[in-house]
């Protein structure tokens, strides 16, 4: 981590062998004011700095840290770097990119933290699994201990959270450590429509308004898919409320961070159409699906929103938490390989519609 002004006068002081009192004399100030500089409780007075920068034998840009800034942008380009990787699908080259800025910044949480999300994402395979595990474990663990970032602290927990129940099938820990992770009724969510004001109040209110139909989409595709009562009818109908849900909050089509979750929602949407012999409706979903993978493809890394709920938000690309580890770019690849290649369509892979529906590829 970054080493501020006064810890840099103590560690200079100390090297050069200097009580405080003696350096103190030397700049005719208190020794008290020495202190407060060394325990980040006050600041030298701006006309002092080249007289201590001079006495150190640097300059007064290192003195007052400049080098933070050059850190702070090749910190941005291992992270950049590292999310460009990850949504190219390049997992491998993503954990490579940012082990080497930890052998750059070997204190730097917001790396190491990176790095444990990457080998989670590795973790396709039992042998990664095993393979992969106790790093995982480690690295959260360091975080935990040493960490004083919260919203590191927190991703630490999250990604432990998901190694310990997917990959480990540890369900006890996983759920003793997503108890550990603080309520939706106190966070940073709920506070920030209530305390800004203007444009800032009305960009938290749409960044919740987004966040919270992911929310409730997602609880109720895996409420229709858990609640083992219902029967095929009453989950298409769940599943038909969540798809209503996106297109009222996003009525002009610009889904973005959702568009993974969205073509899973009508992938189950057709295999439950199938289910009840109704294949019109089928290729119906299957159609939307491929034309919400052709228009995530075609996006730029960064654009904004334009329905008028979200439209002060923006979309990039890089910065995309991939939902599913075995989630693969372009979505193309997923619709073609994963979805269409399901065995439930067999009954209508040679309907003339099906190559329309892929033909959405091809523009």
């Amino acid at each position: 981590m970054f080493i501020n002004i006064g810890e840099k006068i103590r560690l200079r002081r100390e090297e050069k062998k200097v009580s405080q009192d003696e350096f103190a004399k030397y700049l005719g100030v208190t020794c008290k004011e020495v202190l407060k500089w060394e325990n980040g409780e006050l600041y030298p007075d701006f006309e002092l700095l080249p007289v201590i920068a001079n006495y150190f034998g640097v300059s007064t840009d290192e003195l007052l840290c400049m080098e933070m800034f050059d850190n702070e942008d090749k910190i941005r380009e291992y992270t950049d770097g590292f999310y460009e990787k990850v949504s190219a699908g390049a997992i491998r080259d993503a954990v490579e990119t940012v082990r080497e800025g930890i052998l750059h910044f070997p204190d730097e949480y917001r790396l190491k933290v990176l790095l444990m999300y990457g080998l989670y994402l590795s973790c396709d395979r039992p042998a990664a699994v095993k393979h992969y595990s106790k790093e995982i474990l480690e690295i959260g663990e360091d975080i935990l201990s040493r960490c004083t970032e919260d919203p590191i602290r927190l991703e630490a927990k999250r990604l432990l959270c998901l190694h310990y129940y997917e990959d480990l099938n540890d369900t006890e820990r996983a759920r003793e450590i997503a108890m550990s992770l603080p309520g939706r009724k106190i966070c940073r969510e709920d506070m920030l429509p209530i305390i800004s004001e203007g444009d800032a109040k009305l960009t938290a209110l749409q960044d919740n308004i987004a966040s919270y139909t992911s929310l409730l989409c997602s609880s109720v595709i895996s409420y229709a898919e858990s609640d083992t009562s219902l029967g095929t009818r009453e989950k298409i109908e769940f599943c038909e409320l969540a798809k209503r849900l996106r297109k009222l909050i996003y009525p002009r089509g610009d889904i973005f961070e959702g568009a993974y979750v969205h073509m899973m929602l009508l992938r189950d949407l057709a295999v439950l159409y199938m289910a009840v012999d109704e294949p019109e409706k089928a290729l119906d979903n299957l159609e939307e699906c491929a034309q919400c993978a052709a228009d995530f493809d075609a996006l730029p890394k960064s654009m904004p929103h334009i329905s008028p709920l979200v439209n002060r938000l923006r979309f990039s690309r890089p910065q995309l938490q991939i939902p599913s580890k075995n989630r693969k770019t372009p979505l193309r690849d997923i619709f073609m390989n994963e979805i269409i290649a399901l065995s439930c369509f067999e009954p209508v892979k040679y309907h003339s519609r099906i190559s329309e529906i892929c033909s959405v590829f091809r523009v």
